[in-house]
């Protein structure tokens, strides 16, 4: 199979682990502080990944990196698996799953917007376009009348939460593909070096999320919730379907795919299902402006990313 497809392959994988994530974390986010959910999550993740490596095989280290491309990864790390995903889950707690996802999609656009500044790439006549239709699409689900299921203040608020977890990822993204394209190699070693790199990006994700939680005032009273057996299954569970599968996935995905923001766009079909999926375990409504959001916004990115 050709690297293209193996990597959109590999993006599709993520997309579907990713919403089983999701909708797992969402009932424990209201009983367990992101806070919390974070390092242990980023704990059992990274833990999985080192017995992965001792199973096939894979070394603990690489020094076919250059110095900076290591701190690329670590920051790249900072960015995504603590400042990102904390926030992201607390606008989980927030605004419900389905109106994440949603709004989650704009993520190719910001990744896309990142590669603009960065790399000095011009817009053309359809991606400005596609931008106002996807921010159009953002507005209708930001404005929807539905005050009876949700504050409105709230909801702004755990929009305004997403879109700043998706700057702090995007970055992130952006910045690895430099050293995803650089370190590129064929088959199965490629495939062991992507992997140590998904790893090793989770270690600043591990140690300054436990340091956020350290520093908490009320840390003893936030682990009060883990006296609750119930609440481990899911966690563990989200802990391994989320850092170790659907990231190891994402992070295949982006490496073997040419273009950053087409990833993306595999990875943002996880809306589907996370909509369907909270409709069918978590009730979370699913309103006909939802819909029209959602299409707005898959659209706008569609053509937002058109021959990038």
């Amino acid at each position: 199979m050709p690297d293209h497809n193996l990597g959109l392959l590999f993006a599709l994988f993520a997309s579907i682990l990713w919403s089983i994530t999701v909708i797992l974390i969402k009932p424990i986010s209201k009983n367990i502080s992101p806070f919390l959910i974070n390092p242990i999550k980023n704990t059992i993740g990274l833990s999985l990944f080192f017995l992965l490596f001792l199973i096939f095989g894979i070394p603990f280290w690489y020094n076919s990196l250059y110095t900076y491309e290591y701190f690329i990864v670590l920051v790249s790390g900072a960015l995504g698996m603590v400042l990102g995903d904390t926030i992201f889950i607390y606008a989980l707690n927030k605004i419900g799953a389905n109106r994440v996802a949603i709004v989650d999609s704009f993520s190719p656009v910001v990744i896309y917007f990142y590669s603009i500044i960065l790399l000095s790439i011009g817009l053309t006549f359809i991606q400005i376009i596609g931008f106002l239709i996807t921010i159009m699409g953002l507005l209708i689900l930001a404005y929807e009348k539905d005050y009876e299921d949700i504050d409105y203040k709230t909801k702004q608020f755990g929009i305004l939460l997403v879109l700043g977890a998706m700057a702090c990822t995007g970055l992130g993204v952006v910045f690895l593909k430099q050293v995803l394209n650089r370190i590129q190699e064929p088959g199965l070693d490629g495939i062991k070096l992507n992997l140590w790199i998904t790893a090793f990006r989770l270690i600043p994700g591990v140690i300054l999320s436990w340091i956020i939680f350290l520093f908490q005032k009320n840390r003893y009273q936030l682990l009060q919730p883990l006296k609750n057996i119930h609440n481990y299954r899911p966690l563990i569970i989200a802990s391994i379907t989320g850092p170790f599968l659907a990231l190891g996935f994402w992070i295949l995905g982006y490496a073997f795919i040419d273009q950053p923001a087409v990833a993306s766009i595999i990875g943002q079909t996880s809306v589907i299902f996370i909509v369907l999926l909270s409709g069918l375990f978590l009730k979370e409504k699913l309103t006909n402006l939802r819909i029209i959001s959602t299409i707005f916004v898959f659209l706008g990115v569609i053509l937002a990313t058109v021959n990038m």
